[in-house]
This record gives structure tokens, sequence and C-alpha cells, in this order.
């Protein structure tokens, strides 16, 4: 088993085509089934915090337009439109994230009701997705980020999305998980790898710590988020063309989805713009 270090190059130009870095921002699909009524709209605002930094447009999916959301939104700053959603499936939110050329999108559905939908959507969805939680917590959502990494294009990109958000994390874990017996040689290659991912956060003035677990990779990382109290959960997804493929494969983001108690942003390797 050989490991490379990568460069995480290309930096400056996904921050060119997203534009994170002041002027015009990026615009949000934020999907909802308004279950638990009460709390949908406290679960949106925790990402309010984000507006500034990151988002100033929002296009929000929803099952009807209840006079109690429209009020809400109504005395925020940032722009936003409502459209209806019917059925909530895969087809519908990526069919309509093309349509409004959104650069991500934010998944606020009750995980039970919603199974196959989250399930496709790990596997298919071409931007990246934020799945909310709707656990209580006083918190803010990148204020304890736990990084699963397996050093693939999707880690890569996700490692580019950690750099862009920098100044909203205040602690960061870097977690790699093994499902089999690694030589002395496979090891040493391996920490030496993860130090140097921690070396780049740090350099960039993240607070970051570096962490191996061994097992069934989505447990473990659902695990670690828990011994770390983590505040959300960043993973890539590798999108697979193969129906066969898509079949067959473990679908490792949907097990951290379906049992993680935080939320869930996962980035697949090839991101499109808000121009594609």
């Amino acid at each position: 088993m050989r490991f490379w270090i990568p460069a995480y190059a290309g930096m400056t130009d996904f921050l060119r085509k997203h534009q994170f870095s002041g002027g015009k921002r990026v615009k949000l699909l934020y999907v909802t089934d308004l279950k638990e009524r009460a709390s949908s709209f406290d679960v949106f605002k925790k990402l309010l915090l984000l507006e500034k930094k990151v988002f100033d447009r929002v296009v929000f999916a929803l099952p009807s337009s209840p006079d109690e959301w429209i009020k809400n939104l109504s005395s925020t700053e940032f722009q936003f439109e409502t459209k209806t959603i019917r059925n909530f499936s895969c087809k519908e939110i990526t069919s309509l994230a093309e349509e409004e050329r959104v650069s991500f999108i934010v998944v606020d559905l009750d995980k039970t009701s919603h199974d196959t939908t989250l399930r496709e959507l790990a596997l298919k969805s071409r931007r990246p997705v934020l799945v909310m939680g709707r656990e209580k917590s006083d918190k803010g959502l990148f204020d304890h980020v736990i990084f699963a990494t397996d050093w693939s294009p999707a880690s890569a990109k996700v490692m580019e999305h950690i750099l862009t958000f920098r100044e909203l994390i205040d602690e960061l874990d870097i977690v790699h998980v093994i499902s089999g017996k690694l030589t002395v040689k496979d090891m040493r290659e391996l920490k030496e790898r993860l130090e140097h991912t921690r070396k780049i956060c740090l350099n960039k003035g993240i607070n970051a710590e570096s962490h191996i677990y061994a097992g069934e990779v989505a447990e473990e990382i659902v695990t670690a988020s828990e011994d770390y109290r983590g505040t959300i959960i960043v993973v890539g997804s590798g999108t697979e063309k193969s129906f066969m493929k898509r079949i067959f494969k473990k679908n490792k983001v949907y097990n951290i989805i379906k049992d993680a108690a935080v939320p869930v942003l996962f980035v697949p390797a090839a991101v499109p713009t808000s121009r594609d």
C-alpha cells in the first residue's frame, strides 16, 4: 500500500468560480418538508450566521408557502424566493437545483420519511448537500468540524471547502478510518499524511487535530463525531454513473447521514459552478 500527499492545488480557481471571497456570493436551495413546523425555521436560522460570509440568495422548496415562514423570511436581509415541491424525490430536488443554478443544496427533511431521497442524493447529487439535523443545539454549525478523509478527489474538494470556511471553524478533527491490517511502513506513511493535512489547516489558522480509527467506515466516522462532540460532519461523496455499481456499492455517505446526530455535509468530487 502506497500513500501520496496531495497539494490541494487549485484553491484560487475554486474561490474564483464560487466567489466565496467578497463580491457576489452563492445561491442556496433549501428543501424542507415543514415537519415539526415550530422548529423548522429554527433549523434554518443556524444558516443565517453563514449568510454574510457565504451566501446571499436562497430558493426555498416547500410543500406550501406558510404565512409564518414568509413573515420570518421577510425580516431577513437576503434575497429569497419560494418554490412548491411535491414529493421531495431526489430527481425533483436535483432538477430544481439545476434549473435554479444553485451552488449548494440544504436538506431539512425527516430522515425516516425521506429515507430513499437521502440515499439517492448521497449517490447522485452533483452539488454539495448539507443534511440538517433537528436536534437542538446552542452551538454554531461549523464550531467543531469532523472532517472524514480518504484523500480521494472528493476528499480534496472537501478540503477546499474547509479552507474556504476557515473563519467559521473553531475546531477541526481530521479523521481517517482504516478497515484492514497495515504494515508498520503503511502506518507511518498514513500518520505522515494526516500530519501533512493537519499542517495545511494549521497554516491557515484552523485549530486542527488528526485521528485514526479502525473498523466500518461510516460507523467509525459517526463514533468520532460523538467522541469529539462535533457540530457537523463533512465528507466527500463519489457520484457513481454505473447502475450496477450503485446497486452493489455500499452507500457509506448515506449510512453516516442516517446514524449521525449532527448535520452532515457531503461534497462530490466534480462540483458544478453556478453557471453550469
